[in-house]
């Protein structure tokens, strides 16, 4: 089909804002008479609070309030009701270095820090511990009291007969992998500001990723009513799953606002933002696949143990979520999945990038190859055997509803020159790996499942999007405006989008669980339809046509095979209010989906309205003198339906290449019990511009029959694809098998001395 604006390249909405320096982001919000607010967090790692003095603080001149746990309503935060475990202000008890202990709002920033060093904490220190293997012997010290070996959740999914499954196999491995501990390294610090009008209303300026459900948990542990509580939109300097929950930054400048009748702002430091706001699991993965001659799948089996720190919130949905989209990209007849998220007396961890997809595909798609190398297949032909199909129904009874996913893997192939790899590697510093993966677009979120849109024609001919989605510097405002001005005929331009605000804007999932496109997208073009039908009906009056008959470009409506015969869409609006007509169209779209109980691990029935796929060949370059990897090449193919902005899904394809290679060869948070030692860009491993390599992004359009003119989701799964293809890549380059993130130069020299040792 030929479109009028879907799948050209659009520049982003909010471009020359963010290019100009004049977009706003949280820290940018100066209100009349604002504070500034600070944080007192625990030293320890575990400890008993016995009692706070805050008198010398609160008696500090410019200081106009301290709050401690005993301040707040007492109640607990969390996504779902029995994961909520953690206090926005500790009352009793600290569980990791960094917790919050106190907080204050002062006429200045200096002030604030003063009064911190003035409050007096006595702690009873508690035993600690840091390891989750540890963690789960009996006798371990309890991060909470009455956890059973300190498990916070665990699931155990079986689908077909295992040990049957490794009977048929010609050929199992049995193989352990360990992924880091990594930051989601935004690059705007967290940062929160409130504003508590005498009238009981309260506004917040917060980076988040579903304002809706920030104004839920909000109201909950504030004790306000829901519609006292406004989230407005504010400009995001990214998100990467970490701004899905909740903070005690905008819960304490909220309480601080209350209490004083000021507005408050709290900004982090990028220590921090490090250490306080939310972090990726790190996975421990057991991992045991059969396999025939052919290389035909036969059964795998995991055992995974994620260290979630100190508190629980969304940990369960990425261990459940994990297998759920591990599912969709291999077909198995056996499989078992066992997991176990563990407390320990470090940071939190949440959700990031993949929901724990890509510390599962390191292990799986790093041991395909493995067991490529010993029957001397190749990994690609492995990968074409076993992929999954179009309309294939998943051993949960999830049905594909499209899928490209051998086409990613074909055309990255092509695009790199692949060859069989001989059976052993080339060992002379250079070589290739593969590595493929699916993701989900949306999941049941309850209430949050569901998008809608508002659009209001204006009388010059112009329209306002109301959307809820939330755009994180991944477009999805251009996103939900291309598709409105395909359906009606307009220029992008002609659009203005309102969106992620509480009180203006209608229900939506947010920026997560990968429902943007999916879902936002499919609210906005029916509301754009809506709209159209309406538009074409006080046309019809005016041409004496039947609304049928009619169509709409180039700001015009006319009778389809006569465009001389029609009528300017201005005057159709006037038109319209001229009559008591307004065009006000209105869009609500919810997937139709199973529930899906990620805190048990009930992952059976439609889980998402379409999955996702792509493949991704990497090359790089080893030094055998000193360990270190070069990416040089990538080719990422990427299954998104259809793509709605050429320009933003090769960003997407770009951005998530970078941040792997990141995550797989210099990122990690490294500690000394439960003390981050490198919480700063200076010393954390971030990759660079100066390590990018050269990208071929591949975009393969399925035409998903639910999305959005075929759309589905276009950001999360070339993340995931490209660790293990990265993994791969080294062995083939140097023979040396590195089966733990991230895969440092010491790791290498350490394995290739290793080798000649032997």
């Amino acid at each position: 089909m030929d479109y009028a604006v879907l799948g050209k390249r659009t520049p982003k909405i909010d471009g020359v804002a963010k290019a100009t320096g004049s977009a706003r982001f949280s820290r940018d919000m100066i209100l009349p008479r604002m504070l500034y607010g600070w944080i007192l967090r625990s030293p320890y790692a575990h400890a008993r609070i016995l009692n706070i003095d805050t008198s010398r603080a609160a008696a500090l001149p410019g200081v106009k309030a301290v709050i401690t746990g005993r301040d707040t309503a007492g109640v607990k935060f969390g996504v779902f009701r029995e994961t909520r475990d953690q206090y926005a202000l500790p009352i009793d008890i600290v569980r990791y270095i960094g917790d919050e202990v106190a907080a204050v709002a002062a006429v200045d920033e200096d002030a604030a820090q003063e009064a911190l060093e003035l409050i007096n904490v006595d702690y009873e220190v508690l035993p600690a511990v840091f390891d989750p293997l540890e963690a789960m012997r009996l006798g371990a010290p309890l991060v909470h009291e009455g956890v059973d070996r300190n498990i916070s959740a665990h699931v155990l999914i079986q689908f077909g007969d295992i040990e049957e499954g490794f009977r048929e196999a010609d050929h199992v491995r049995e193989d352990h992998f360990e992924t880091a501990n990594i930051s989601h390294s935004t690059m705007e610090p967290y940062a929160a500001t409130a504003s508590y009008d005498p009238s009981g209303y309260l506004d917040v300026w917060v980076p988040n990723q579903g304002p809706f459900m920030r104004r839920r948990a909000l109201s909950n542990t504030l004790k306000l009513p829901l519609d006292n509580v406004r989230i407005h939109k504010v400009h995001i300097g990214g998100a990467f799953g970490g701004r899905s929950e909740m903070m005690s930054c905008e819960f304490c400048a909220s309480l601080l606002s209350m209490k004083t009748g000021r507005p408050v702002q709290i900004a982090y430091t990028r220590e921090e933002t490090f250490t306080c706001t939310r972090q990726k699991h790190p996975f421990i993965v057991d991992i045991k696949t059969g396999m025939k001659w052919d290389g035909t799948l036969t059964a795998r089996q995991y055992r995974v143990i994620a260290d979630g720190g100190a508190y629980l919130n969304t940990g369960p949905i990425t261990i459940s979520d994990s297998f759920a989209i591990a599912l969709a990209s291999y077909r198995f007849a056996h499989v078992r999945y066992e997991a176990s998220r563990i407390y320990t007396n470090k940071g939190v961890r949440g959700a990031m990038k993949g929901q724990g997809s890509q510390q599962l595909r390191f292990a799986e798609d790093s041991q395909l190859d493995m067991m490529a190398n010993d029957l001397g297949l190749d990994p690609i032909e492995i990968r074409l055997k076993n992929a999954v199909e179009p309309n294939e129904m998943l051993l949960n009874k999830s049905r594909v509803t499209s899928c490209g996913l051998k086409e990613t893997i074909r055309e990255s192939a092509a695009a790199m020159k692949w060859e069989k790899p001989s059976q052993k590697t080339t060992r002379d510093g250079r070589g290739k790996g593969a590595g493929i993966s699916a993701m989900i677009s949306g999941f049941s979120m309850g209430i949050r499942t569901s998008s809608s849109s508002f659009i209001k024609f204006n009388e010059d001919g112009q329209i306002t999007l109301l959307s809820g989605t939330v755009d994180n510097g991944q477009g999805n405002e251009t996103m939900v405006a291309i598709i409105a001005a395909e359906e009606l005929g307009i220029p992008v331009e002609d659009i203005r989008v309102v969106n992620a605000d509480t009180t203006l804007t209608p229900q939506d999932p947010g920026s997560y669980s990968m429902a943007a496109t999916f879902v936002s997208g499919n609210a906005a073009r029916l509301a754009a339809a809506d709209a159209k039908r309406q538009l074409l009906e006080i046309a019809a009056e005016k041409l004496e046509a039947n609304p049928a008959d009619l169509d709409i470009r180039d700001k015009r409506i006319f009778v389809k095979g006569s465009p001389g015969k029609g009528i300017g869409l201005k005057d159709v609006v006037w038109a319209g209010l001229a009559s008591g007509r307004p065009v006000l169209g209105k869009g609500h779209y919810q997937p139709d989906l199973a529930f899906m109980d990620t805190v048990h691990g009930k992952i059976e029935g439609q889980v998402t309205g379409a999955y996702t796929f792509g493949a991704t060949v990497a090359e790089v370059e080893v030094d055998r003198e000193t360990g270190r990897v070069d990416v040089t090449k990538v080719a990422a193919a990427h299954d998104c339906g259809r793509a709605i902005n050429r320009m933003a899904v090769e960003g997407q394809i770009d951005g998530s290449v970078v941040i792997g290679q990141g995550q797989v060869f210099s990122e990690e948070m490294r500690w000394d019990g439960g003390q981050c030692l490198n919480a700063s860009y200076t010393s954390y491993g971030l990759a660079t511009a100066l390590e990018t390599p050269q990208v071929l992004p591949i975009i393969v359009e399925s035409d998903d029959p639910n999305g959005p003119f075929g759309a589905k989701e276009a950001a999360e799964t070339i993340n995931i694809a490209i660790v293990p293809s990265l993994a791969n890549a080294v062995f083939h380059a140097v023979g040396v098998r590195i089966q733990s993130l991230p895969i440092s130069p010491e790791k290498v020299l350490g394995a290739l001395e290793s080798c000649k040792a032997l």
